[in-house]
């Protein structure tokens, strides 16, 4: 029997989920294979947004349209880590690619790109991951 690959789909938390974390939340799944699987939640904004957090990180921002965009709640684990969906997948200094069209970058260089008003113009920044589960 083969591999599933779950890898660009979506998880969606059953109605009776009851854990607070992912109660109510739809998971993107960067990666899934034999050693595990990593996903992004990507359904809950944070009262953060790109211009704040890039104010409290010393970016300059000249893109000022992106300014008021808000940063998502990724997951539970390392909250104090961001996270940029994005495409095109780019040439970043630590990128996941997920797809030809699409990466997972966790490298301070795209938000200095983002800020300057560079590629990517097709992202979601979040805080925290869901976690890399183990495989079996």
């Amino acid at each position: 029997m083969s591999q599933l690959d779950f890898r660009h789909h979506f998880l969606i938390a059953m109605p009776a989920m009851a854990d607070s974390h992912f109660a109510k939340t739809l998971v993107y799944i960067c990666e899934h294979n034999e050693q595990g699987a990593l996903g992004i939640i990507v359904n809950r904004p944070t009262n953060l947004t790109l211009g704040e957090l890039f104010d409290q990180t010393k970016i300059p921002v000249s893109e000022f349209k992106l300014s008021g965009m808000p940063v998502y709640f990724g997951g539970p684990v390392q909250t104090d880590r961001g996270f940029v969906l994005h495409k095109p997948v780019g040439q970043w200094q630590s990128t996941l690619s997920i797809n030809d069209n699409l990466g997972l970058t966790t490298s301070r260089d795209i938000l200095l790109a983002v800020g300057a008003g560079l590629e990517p113009k097709n992202l979601l920044l979040t805080l925290g991951y869901s976690g890399w589960a183990q495989g079996n």
